[in-house]
């Protein structure tokens, strides 16, 4: 969730993922830990939990 906030608060250009779909992130709900997000290839908006969103930036960083 601290991960998610930076991004969004600090306009970062990261490629963000959820099932394989690029998303952009409309709104983080802390409490519930669950997170809006517009697909960016279908428009849908949804909402999800965190834990189910990629950061590619991480998966580009694992040795």
């Amino acid at each position: 969730m601290k991960r998610l906030r930076e991004i969004v608060t600090n306009n970062e250009d990261v490629k963000i993922l959820y099932e394989g779909h690029p998303v952009w992130i409309e709104r983080i709900d802390s409490d519930a830990e669950t997170v809006q997000v517009r697909m960016l290839d279908t428009k849908q908006v949804k909402g999800v939990y965190a834990k189910e969103l990629v950061n590619t930036e991480d998966v580009t960083n694992i040795k």
